[in-house]
């Protein structure tokens, strides 16, 4: 029987739903209140989580450590509850976006219906019309911005659901029936390669659990992945002290067979003004750094005249101590994991680099961030204190000035880190052209191929003429044409042959 997960912004539709197809197919149900009282009970702060998502409160550096673990624990429980009762339904707002590649998961998306939902808020919350309209607009946002920090989607985007029920249309009975039905299809049973799957995911999950709930380890940026019962355990550089712990903390874990533990084999430093997680070269940057398994650490460059802002301490190349993270079991915490009311954190643009160091631990490839003010010589401090750079890319810098300007200084700060390191420095141009594999690139390849194929067509079908007019008896009257015709031949052939092999196996992403 398939796992079915809904997924309702409204908590009393999604709960009505799940615990009538709950008893249709006569399984358990599993709530998201209930999966965030045992997140709270171990020690995951989701209360604060909500409120400083929504309040701006706290670096979303430090958030992004919070929410892999409440996700961890989410795909613990449900793949649990499951294991225990061959099937499950779990009601949440984006349950949908859990479990990802388990294909006997049917993901149902339930819009409720309007009327009832705004009648049942005024008499709940005895406001009037106008008010209550205001609060669930206002709820509906939250609930979106929530689903947007956690799993990083449009909440509302059909592309993550195989089902969606209008019951503006349909009645709740009818909404339960479809469910029922879609749910039994052949499509939606468990078969030996979707149980893999979906052991392989718990096993991860229990892992990063593990790992989040130990003080020794929680404070790290972790890549954890599981295969067929071999957990592997990736931290980055900067984080070697962590190493030795990983071992003993998940000793013992059910279901590993086997345990690896690797460091990231080098970082790679990426320094502009501004990032953006949703940029190409954010894109470019990730791509190379999973080619290669190594971290990215970001540098934001900050111009002399924009300095002062910044304290000094952030600025002189030097990485704050990571704050070791302390998850309290709800027995020892009086807040119940709830958030007291704090003011919201200040809007100062920090050049998107919160939100890509987000985006990067959420890929288990973030090595760190750093604030750098003025030019060279602060890149190449901070790249000094760690040894395993392999290469610096050069974002957007010195975006302020005119075009001129910006080029004429990128290239002296590339040349002076260059000088001043001896690690491969490239912008972003440049790591495309050197590294990366560009759909443009396309027409030169076929290009190439097709002018090489046919220099050697015509070479093989005309060899006799080819011959005599390289060596044949009237050499001599044509001699100085027969060697520019091989001096000028055998470089093009070469250089079309050796582009189409580079472009050809950066297509297939071999260094």
């Amino acid at each position: 029987m398939a796992i079915v997960i809904i997924s309702c912004v409204d908590e009393k539709t999604r709960r009505e739903l799940g615990e009538r197809l709950a008893q249709k197919l006569d399984c358990p149900a599993l709530s998201r209140e209930e999966l965030v009282d045992r997140a709270t009970q171990v020690g995951v702060p989701v209360g604060r989580l909500e409120v400083a998502v929504l309040k701006h409160c706290v670096s979303k550096e430090r958030l992004a450590q919070h929410k892999l673990q409440y996700l961890a624990l989410g795909s613990v429980e449900i793949g649990d509850r499951s294991r225990e009762s061959a099937n499950l339904v779990y009601h949440g707002r984006a349950g949908n976006m859990l479990l990802q590649g388990v294909s006997h998961v049917l993901r149902v998306r339930v819009v409720p219906n309007a009327e009832q939902r705004l009648a049942a808020t005024i008499e709940r919350l005895k406001l009037n019309r106008d008010k209550a309209i205001e609060y669930i607009s206002k709820l509906d946002d939250d609930v979106s911005n929530w689903v947007r920090f956690a799993h990083g989607v449009d909440i509302n985007d059909p592309r993550h659901c195989d089902l969606m029920l209008n019951l503006d249309q349909i009645s709740l009975s009818s909404a339960c029936a479809t469910a029922c039905a879609m749910a039994q299809l052949p499509e939606f049973q468990p078969t030996p390669a979707s149980r893999r799957v979906m052991a392989d995911l718990c096993l991860a999950a229990r892992a990063r659990s593990r790992l989040g709930q130990d003080e020794r380890t929680a404070w790290a940026d972790l890549n954890v992945s599981a295969r067929d019962g071999r957990i592997t355990v990736t931290y980055m550089p900067g984080q070697a002290q962590v190493g030795g712990d990983i071992e003993s903390v998940l000793s013992g874990l059910e279901g590993a067979r086997e345990l690896v533990v690797t460091m990231a084999v080098s970082n790679l430093f990426w320094v502009a003004e501004c990032f953006e997680p949703s940029s190409r070269s954010y894109a470019e940057v990730t791509d190379l750094a999973r080619r290669w398994g190594a971290a990215v650490q970001l540098g934001r460059l900050i111009p002399p005249d924009d300095a002062s802002p910044v304290g000094s301490a952030e600025l002189d190349g030097r990485s704050a101590e990571p704050e070791k993270v302390r998850y309290v079991p709800k027995a020892e915490d009086v807040t119940g994991g709830i958030e007291e009311d704090v003011p919201a954190r200040s809007s100062r643009s920090d050049g998107g680099l919160a939100i890509t160091a987000e985006a990067l631990i959420d890929g288990g490839m973030f090595g760190g961030s750093r604030l750098l003010a003025g030019g060279a010589e602060q890149v190449v401090a901070a790249l000094k204190t760690e040894p395993n750079y392999s290469l610096v890319v050069i974002g957007d810098v010195f975006v302020a000035k005119g075009e001129s300007s910006r080029v004429r200084l990128t290239r002296e700060l590339c040349a002076g880190i260059q000088e001043g390191t001896r690690i491969p420095v490239l912008g972003s141009s440049e790591l495309r052209q050197s590294f990366l594999f560009d759909k443009r690139q396309i027409l030169w390849l076929v290009s190439s191929i097709l002018a090489v194929a046919g220099i050697y067509a015509l070479v093989f079908s005309q060899q006799k003429p080819i011959l005599d007019f390289l060596g044949g008896p009237d050499w001599r009257a044509w001699r100085v044409a027969a060697t520019l015709a091989v001096a000028l031949t055998v470089p093009l052939v070469a250089y079309l042959y050796g582009g189409a092999t580079d472009l050809f196996l950066k297509w297939l992403k071999f260094e």
